[in-house]
């Protein structure tokens, strides 16, 4: 493709999603409003990670919230990231993802969608743009239907999403969630796992040991 053609056609955009439905029970408050960096940091770390994402071009955005709908959105500028209130936020977190989702494929003519967690911090901008970047370079036909981060030989977040996996994602199991269907794409070779030097894909701060140590 040549730069003219690359200027007449850009490419769609890539919406992102962020999950922050869940109680937070096993930190003890709110995970989305924690200050970042940890303790000291003076923005809550809800803004951070949607910061970051845009940063990488990922664009619109959405929080999909929960119980915690009203303190979550009194911190993010409506301006910037659009906020989803999840009514089934108690059935647990593929309830969050298919809000997100339903939302994030009304934005794009593309053909993939970021997701991640409210609560895996700290993840680079290069990190987000080389996945994006990878997903784009794959045909959804036969081809890669999900991109993840994969560092010291484990498997991270954020995810992208090819549009043709809706159907699965929407079937899913609420008690085996969003990890049953990306098993099933893995083992159908359907998963382009990209290796990053990027140790904060890995990081789910659950607990408020965690978070200070992250």
């Amino acid at each position: 493709m040549t730069p003219q053609h690359s200027a007449q056609f850009p490419e769609p955009p890539v919406p992102g999603v962020v999950l922050a439905g869940g109680r937070s029970s096993r930190m003890g408050r709110v995970k989305a409003l924690l200050p970042w960096p940890p303790v000291h940091g003076d923005r809550p770390l809800v803004t951070c990670v949607t910061e970051v994402l845009r940063a990488a071009g990922v664009a619109p955005l959405a929080v999909v919230t929960g119980v915690h709908h009203d303190e979550i959105a009194a911190v993010l500028d409506p301006r910037l990231t659009t906020v989803l209130f999840n009514p089934d936020h108690a059935s647990g977190q593929l309830s969050s993802l298919q809000c997100g989702l339903a939302w994030a494929w009304t934005q794009t003519s593309g053909d993939w969608v970021l997701s991640t967690l409210v609560d895996v911090p700290g993840v680079r901008v290069d990190t987000v743009r080389a996945l994006v970047d990878a997903a784009r370079r794959v045909r959804g036909d036969g081809h890669a239907l999900a991109v993840r981060p994969t560092c010291a030989g484990r498997h991270g977040h954020p995810v992208l999403w090819h549009r043709a996996t809706a159907p699965r994602l929407a079937a899913a199991d609420p008690d085996c969630g969003a990890r049953q269907v990306m098993r099933a794409l893995a083992a159908e070779a359907f998963v382009l796992d990209l290796l990053v030097d990027d140790e904060a894909v890995l990081r789910d701060v659950d607990t408020w040991d965690e978070y200070v140590s992250s």
